[in-house]
This record gives C-alpha cells, sequence and structure tokens, in this order.
C-alpha cells in the first residue's frame, strides 16, 4: 500500500493526533500534555481493539500524523515535533493485565524503541525504491512531492541530529537512542552514489536534495558515525550494486569518500539552470568540510 493509500484509509488529517500534533507546532497545547494524551489515547484503542488488536496498529496513526504533518509544515516548525518525540520515548507501553512492557514483533519496546517512527518511513522509502510511485532518482518526480521528499529528510535529519548516542558496540544493530535513524540517511547515500546513477541526471532528483539535507542537518551524526565505523544489520548496510564486492556494513571511510566525490560529480555536472542545487550541494560540501576539519583540530 503506498503512502498516498494509507492516508486515504487512515484520514490521518481528521484524526485527533494530527490535530493534536498541529496545536503543538503552534504553540497551543504543550509537549509533555501531548505525549500523556497520545499514551492514553492508544492505550484505549488497543484494549477497544479486543482480541487480535496490537500495539503496532494502535500505535500507528500516531506516527503517520507525525510524518505527513511534517511534510506539510514549515522546516523551522520542527522544534516542537523534534521535543515531542524525545519526551515519548521515554514512557514504555505497558500490558495492564501483565505488567510486561508491550513490543513489535521485532522486540522493539513501543515507545522507548519508537518503532513505528522507523516502520512508516520505510513505508515511504519503500513505495520509491519499488516503483509504487516516483523513483527518488526520476527527474521528472513532480515538484511538490520533491518538496515533500526534502521535508521529510530535513526532519528525520534534525531528529537524528538530537539522539543521544553512545557508540559502545562493534554492531551497532540495536541504536542506543531511538531517535537516530542514521541508517535511513545511509539508505539515500547508497542509493544516490552507488547504483551508478549519471551525475547529470542527478542534480534534478529528490534523492540528491534529500542527501544533501542529511548531510547538511545530521553531518556531525553521520561524520561520528563515520569514526566510529558504525554497523548495521546485513540490509541496512549493505553496499550498492556498483560497490556490491566491498563487503560495507555501515559509515566506513572509504563510503564517505565515495560520497563526497559523487557530491563533487553532481554538483560539475549542474546546468546553469540547477542553480539552485549547486547552491544545495555547496552547503553539503561546507557541512562535510565542517565537521571533518573538527576531527582534524581535536
Amino acid at each position: 500500500m503506498s503512502w498516498d493509500e494509507t492516508l486515504k484509509r487512515t484520514q490521518v488529517e481528521e484524526s485527533e493526533e494530527f490535530k493534536l500534533l498541529e496545536a503543538v507546532v503552534n504553540g497551543e497545547v504543550a509537549v509533555e500534555d501531548a505525549v500523556q494524551w497520545v499514551i492514553n489515547r492508544t492505550m484505549d484503542r488497543l484494549e477497544n481493539y479486543g482480541p487480535g488488536g496490537t500495539i503496532e496498529k494502535a500505535d500507528a496513526i500516531t506516527f503517520i500524523a507525525i510524518i505527513e504533518l511534517a511534510m506539510q509544515i514549515d522546516t523551522t516548525q520542527y522544534g516542537p515535533l523534534v521535543e515531542f518525540l524525545g519526551e515519548l520515548k521515554q514512557y514504555n507501553a505497558v500490558d495492564s493485565s501483565t505488567g510486561l512492557v508491550l513490543k513489535t514483533q521485532d522486540g522493539s519496546r513501543v515507545w522507548s524503541h519508537l518503532p513505528s517512527l522507523t516502520f512508516w518511513v520505510r513505508e515511504i522509502w519503500t513505495d520509491h525504491e519499488s516503483g509504487r510511485v516516483t523513483h527518488l532518482c526520476d527527474p521528472n518526480m513532480e515538484p511538490d512531492q520533491q518538496i515533500r521528499w526534502a521535508k521529510l529528510n530535513i526532519f528525520l535529519a534534525q531528529v537524528t541530529q538530537a539522539a543521544d548516542v553512545e557508540y559502545s558496540s562493534p554492531l551497532q544493530v540495536w541504536i542506543s537512542d531511538a531517535m537516530d535513524v542514521s541508517h535511513m540517511g545511509l539508505c539515500g547515500l547508497r542509493h544516490v552514489f552507488e547504483e551508478g546513477i549519471p551525475s547529470k541526471q542527478l542534480a534534478s532528483t529528490a534523492g540528491l536534495i534529500g542527501v544533501c539535507y542529511w548531510l547538511i542537518c545530521a553531518g556531525d551524526r553521520l561524520w561520528e558515525n563515520v569514526l566510529n565505523g558504525r554497523k548495521y544489520n546485513k540490509y541496512d548496510g549493505r553496499p550498492g550494486e556498483m560497490y556490491a564486492n566491498r563487503g560495507w556494513k555501515g559509515f566506513e571511510r572509504e563510503r564517505w569518500d565515495i560520497w563526497l566525490q559523487g557530491l563533487r560529480d553532481a554538483k560539475a555536472a549542474c546546468t546553469p539552470s540547477e542553480k539552485l542545487v549547486e547552491d544545495l550541494i555547496d552547503r553539503a560540501l561546507f557541512k562535510i568540510e565542517h565537521v571533518m576539519n573538527n576531527e582534524v583540530s581535536q
């Protein structure tokens, strides 16, 4: 089911959750009050489902609303949504009859692991990757869809940058802060720079715009991932088709250098009519230079 179909089925913009989050963004409801309302509402919904109901189903509408709202509002308004996620992850959903923490099928805790955030973002990514909607690197994507994709990536990058990450495990499959969704940035970087897409085609695509914003908004986090050799599971950490034999598993320095060169090549391929994209690439390159220079000077 595509994201648009999900929105139609859930009627998310008419939901209490969407309207509540709008109020949070507009400063009309305190973040802490909104979190408590969502917790109570989710647990009530779960009980109403009765036998066969799942915590994933009860939790879904909140995160569909967060993601959709992020793709609609101005990017300067993301602060309260980021704060909302930071507050929500402090809690766990607990089964009132057993006292046990409720988990999703893959073992993730609701809400401390924020599993629905990653799940629904992946659904949008799969839409573009599978061809259910316009491909990320299709230069003919409608401008409004490019804007929505840019906003989604800015939001996720800001959420990731706000995370408090500890680099303690050699295999970072289970992240230390559920707000860190660096692996989604990695998916974008792999797709844009490791699949053999010509630089001339990239300049006018949502894919390139998205990874530029990841580097601009979360360059510090991504570079820390590289410095600490952050690794993921076989799906998230895999290399792109052009580099299938490299054995990469995450944020390797060799990959970082390839992404950097990919940005430079894309900039060189920009035409005079793509000045805005060229400027965006320059911002991403400046951020990369800044974070790398900080490391050298330490």
